[in-house]
């Protein structure tokens, strides 16, 4: 018998890396405009090929200005529907004029200077421990990015409880840096990072109950049965000592935190049932483990409420991470957790030379103040609610939909070839992708099987965009429905 053939690590990246030649065809044949395709071709001599840009589009746009609602203009001045707010980060809109007057003072006075106290700085820190969930003392330590935040409260965890395993969900994403990387689930990320094994062997991994394909049940009845049954194996691995994890018998917990994303972003934005957050957390609770939650994409007034979980009452995370629409579009990180964990290292444990930086500072405070003044949440409720009908109402028409999930603002669409089998639709969905962006609309190819949409709009999209943006999909939807053979809905 043939023995499979061997690559070595260097051929292996090869695989994910782009073709310049190809992408400069795939410009010419979507129809870009001329100064994107001579923009395109500059880039491609500049650009790493392992920009973000290069895996999203099989050629990127090249995104100009905005709107203030969910409209954007690439550089040759073609209109988009923005279903992404650059990965839920300008969720009170683009160029809001409150946060730049904001920036513009700021600039004026100071921008940065190493990582040093200034009175709005501590006005934020009064703001964030007073609006982020939990009744007890907490404070802030800043940082500038997502990744960042969770290389925080990792550290953070492991020194507040001297224990070294962190309890993560398969399909979170918690950044790519060397530290995060293993709590983060994707191939590609693995196999670009590590040519040692993928993971860091203080990182255990428990189910997510992906309902619409539940990793625990093959017969599961509904959502909730899917979300008993991976409950059960988490709370299996808690109960026996054979784990390794825990032996209540003696008392011993070798586990520092549970490092949760609410609802799964990169994947995806998959919502798992309303029963699985208060489960996690009371397992948590019984077995002294820290909750650390990872809002950074699910906040921000994004799911109907300022935080996701604000959705689960009685939910009080030991540790909470916020980043992304924290400043509206400038680079900017926290983490806030109870008093006695944030004070458990000593100054310099962690630093990053724009920690809590005075312009990133500026852009928080206005834009919590255009979150809370204009009730962004109560917007992102109700207009979650009107995409929730047309959704529905497309669902009735299109076989290629195989589930609608959101909460607010925060929404999935799952496409896939047939409803019965579920079958991914996944070069179907790359296709709509791409002809999406030709007819005028900007959305996220993600999913387990790259055939879900991540849709986050700008919290102030009006609704003749949602009408718009729901027209482009019939549209684009029935196109693929007949180019690809997918068969009518039963």
């Amino acid at each position: 018998m043939d023995k499979p053939p061997r690559l070595d690590f260097s051929e292996k990246l090869l695989k994910y890396r782009p073709d310049p030649d190809r992408i400069l065809e795939a410009a010419e044949e979507w129809g870009y405009g001329e100064k994107s395709r001579e923009v395109i071709k500059r880039a491609l001599e500049v650009e790493s090929l392992g920009s973000m840009p290069f895996s999203m589009y099989e050629a990127p746009p090249i995104i100009e200005r905005a709107e203030e609602t969910a409209v954007v203009y690439d550089v040759d001045g073609k209109r988009y529907i923005d279903m992404m707010a650059g990965f839920a980060v300008s969720n009170a809109g683009h160029h809001r004029r409150a946060v730049l007057e904001a920036i513009v003072r700021q600039f004026e006075k100071i921008v940065q200077y190493s990582e040093m106290l200034t009175e709005d700085r501590i006005r934020l820190g009064e703001k964030l421990v007073s609006i982020t969930p939990g009744g007890f003392p907490k404070k802030v330590f800043y940082t500038v990015t997502g990744s960042d935040a969770n290389e925080v409260a990792i550290k953070l965890a492991r020194i507040y409880t001297g224990r070294q395993y962190i309890m993560t969900q398969w399909g979170d994403y918690h950044g790519r840096t060397i530290g995060t990387a293993p709590l983060t689930h994707s191939t590609s990320t693995w196999s670009q990072i590590y040519p040692v094994p993928p993971a860091d062997t203080a990182i255990v991994r428990i189910p997510f109950p992906y309902c619409y394909r539940c990793p625990c049940s093959k017969t599961a009845r509904d959502c909730e049965s899917c979300a008993e049954e991976c409950l059960h194996q988490v709370d299996y691995m808690l109960s026996s000592k054979y784990y390794g994890l825990v032996d209540s018998s003696k008392g011993i917990c070798n586990i520092a935190a549970m490092l949760i994303e609410p609802y799964q972003s990169a994947a995806g934005y998959i919502i798992p049932p309303d029963t699985w957050l208060p489960s996690l957390y009371k397992l948590a609770r019984d077995h002294d483990i820290l909750f650390a939650l990872d809002e950074i994409q699910t906040g921000w007034a994004r799911t109907g409420r300022m935080w996701a979980v604000d959705h689960y009452p009685g939910v009080e995370p030991d540790l909470f991470l916020v980043s992304k629409s924290i400043a509206n579009g400038l680079p900017f990180a926290a983490v806030v957790g109870r008093r006695e964990i944030m004070d458990s290292w000593g100054p310099g444990a962690h630093s990053t030379t724009f920690a809590g930086y005075m312009l990133g500072v500026a852009a928080a405070l206005a834009t919590i103040e255009v979150i809370k003044k204009e009730n962004l949440a109560r917007q992102a409720e109700e207009k979650g609610k009107y995409f929730r009908q047309g959704f529905e109402d497309l669902e009735k028409k299109h076989p290629l939909i195989g589930e609608f999930q959101n909460k607010g603002l925060y929404m999935g669409l799952e496409l896939v070839r047939d409803r019965r089998s579920k079958k991914p639709a996944s070069k179907e969905t790359s296709w709509i992708t791409m002809r999406l962006l030709q007819k005028g609309m900007l959305v996220k190819k993600a999913g387990y099987y790259g055939n879900r949409f991540a849709l986050s709009p700008p919290l102030t999209i009006t609704y003749e965009e949602i009408d718009e943006a729901l027209r482009l999909f019939d549209e684009v939807l029935g196109e693929a429905e007949s180019r690809f053979n997918v068969s009518p809905a039963d």
